[in-house]
């Protein structure tokens, strides 16, 4: 028992420093801590319906970790979709790459705020625990709304423990001074998904 205590505490005290230094400078997520990200209290099937992903479709994840979702993203894509993974991270791209193998996904190394894609690429774009991280929020959105078509979605997931965990009211707010329309919240205060339709 006074392990498994030690563990809890040990946890809270660096997902505390963690949130500290997210609200002081805005950092990606460690590649070295990528496992944490695939616990098993985080259903992955449950996140990407959330997200309301669909066969076919040109989906667009930033921060995509390790691959833990994009895989599960491919899977529902199907044969004829599409998958950009988009990661300021080299590391984590390599990460994926590994991951995936042969049904690797087309892999961008660049900014959340600076997206190197055409106006309207995306039938969709997916963020899930990383729109905090990214230090130009705002602008990361209005290119969001760039490069996802008219009438395509925006999915945004938050959760905590997630030292950069952005409330859904504030979310609401970046999002749709961004231009985009309201669309469904899924899941609890601590952790949802967050759809927006661009018009």
């Amino acid at each position: 028992m006074s392990i498994l205590l030690w563990v809890l505490v040990g946890t809270v005290l660096v997902l505390a420093a963690l949130r500290v230094r997210s609200l002081v400078s805005p950092r990606a997520f460690p590649p070295w801590m990528t496992p944490m990200l695939e616990t098993p209290l985080r259903n992955r099937e449950r996140i990407v319906l959330r997200a309301g992903v669909r066969p076919n479709e040109r989906i667009l994840e930033i921060g995509p970790g390790a691959g833990w979702l994009s895989e599960a993203l491919l899977g529902k894509l199907g044969a004829d979709g599409q998958l950009a993974c988009l990661d300021i991270q080299i590391e984590m791209l390599r990460k994926v790459r590994a991951r995936l193998g042969e049904r690797t996904p087309w892999l961008v190394c660049s900014s959340g705020s600076c997206l190197p894609f055409r106006e309207g690429t995306f039938d969709r774009a997916f963020l899930q625990h990383v729109l905090g991280e990214i230090p130009d929020k705002k602008g990361a959105v209005v290119e969001l709304a760039r490069v996802i078509r008219a009438d395509g979605e925006l999915a945004v997931g938050e959760g905590l423990p997630d030292p950069d965990y952005i409330r859904a009211p504030v979310l609401r707010e970046l999002v749709m001074e961004a231009g985009f329309e309201l669309g469904e919240r899924l899941g609890s205060w601590w952790e949802y998904t967050h759809r927006f339709r661009r018009p």
